[in-house]
């Protein structure tokens, strides 16, 4: 017999969502990588808005469960979340799994060797695992905007995250489409009538994700979205920052924009030199990300360091990239944008933020990424 205990955990982090587990929590440990990027506490998957006080109700919660189990002798195993599932596609080479909450990749196996090439969420780093952002890429500055005269409170990533999509399935098993309408809900953090579509679809070793975003209302609408997938660097056999990098399909000379509390700064600080490659371990790298507007080199790699990249990230129709690998951690966030994050200066009214896209009543707007699986060897 097995004993399955179903957990709230709620707790102030970057997407605004409390989530759902089981037995396994842990307090995130503070100086490992960006609190903005972090949870104060580690649960596996996303649900709802959040309260304050909850992360150390969660943890107690936990113990109890695990006490109460063990006192029955009993095994604890965690529940992935209210409502959400977990949708399956695959072809001869790939095996991809989505949660249809927030419409979240959540696994990218090779099938013939099982290698998983995506971060897993481990919540000692970073709890999340690739996120899709909309209709705000990171954050709005105060996490709030105003509109015609009324002020809306908006959670980090969007409102996405925390969202039941509804699915539709291919019938050959190679494609899904994850759909969200606007609704009550949705109007109370962002007052836009809209459709917004998840696609995933496989064709060899490509999977490629698009994002359909549809102004159903009578106004036009302003948003930002963008894909926030970790990809594996994994610390085994006595390997470490150092035996991996991150490579670009052009030789690169710019500078990075630079970020603090999640917010882009007018201050830009030096970055790459005629260079096409930098090593996890690279001083330059900070904790906040290293965003690249309008990215000249549109394919980025993860490999072993002096060896062929394993996965390369095609950014197709996104204009910017954000890279998120603070240090210490085994895993590297590449991040296709669409706009970008709000500005430290930005006005708070959403129509004056000129960086967002503008979509017109009854448009759609596309936009689609790639992820090429190059081996199936040992990451």
């Amino acid at each position: 017999m097995i004993f399955m205990k179903r957990l709230i955990c709620r707790s102030p982090d970057l997407s605004g969502r409390f989530t759902v587990t089981g037995s396994r929590h842990k307090t995130a440990p503070t100086g490992k990588g960006n609190d903005s990027h972090r949870r104060a506490s580690a649960c596996s998957v996303p649900q709802m808005e959040l309260g304050s006080n909850n992360a150390a109700q969660c943890k107690r919660w936990s113990c109890v469960t695990v006490v109460f189990s063990l006192l029955l002798g009993l095994a604890v195993l965690p529940i992935a979340s209210f409502g959400s599932e977990i949708i399956s596609i695959e072809n001869d080479t790939l095996r991809v799994s989505i949660n249809s909450r927030g419409a979240e990749l959540w696994s990218i196996r090779h099938k013939e060797s099982d290698t998983e090439y995506m971060w897993q969420g481990d919540p000692e780093y970073w709890v999340n695992r690739a996120p899709v952002m909309f209709p705000v890429n990171v954050r709005f500055k105060d996490n709030r905007f105003t509109y015609k005269g009324n002020s809306y409170e908006i959670p980090k990533m969007g409102m996405a995250v925390y969202s039941d999509f509804e699915v539709e399935k291919s019938r050959d098993g190679r494609s899904v489409v994850f759909s969200l309408k606007s609704n009550e809900e949705t109007q109370k953090r962002y007052p836009f009538d809209f459709v917004f579509k998840v696609t995933y679809r496989l064709k060899g070793n490509r999977l490629t994700n698009e994002f359909a975003i549809e102004n159903e209302g009578g106004e036009t609408m302003y948003f930002a979205t963008g894909g926030h997938p970790g990809f594996n660097c994994p610390f085994v056999d006595g390997r470490d920052r150092s035996d991996y990098q991150i490579s670009f399909s052009k030789k690169l000379s710019a500078n990075r924009s630079e970020i603090v509390d999640s917010l882009i700064q007018a201050t830009e600080v030096p970055f790459l030199n005629n260079e096409d490659s930098f090593t996890l371990d690279d001083s330059r790298i900070p904790n906040g990300g290293m965003f690249q507007k309008d990215m000249k080199a549109r394919k980025i790699s993860i490999g072993r360091t002096g060896e062929a990249p394993y996965l390369t990230l095609d950014l197709g129709d996104f204009p910017n990239v954000n890279l998120w690998s603070p240090p210490g951690m085994p895993f590297v966030c590449i991040e296709p944008m669409v706009s970008h994050h709000d500005l430290q200066d930005s006005p708070m009214d959403i129509d004056e933020k000129s960086y967002l896209i503008s979509l017109e009543r009854g448009k759609t707007k596309r936009y689609a990424f790639s992820v090429i699986v190059h081996h199936n060897g040992t990451l």
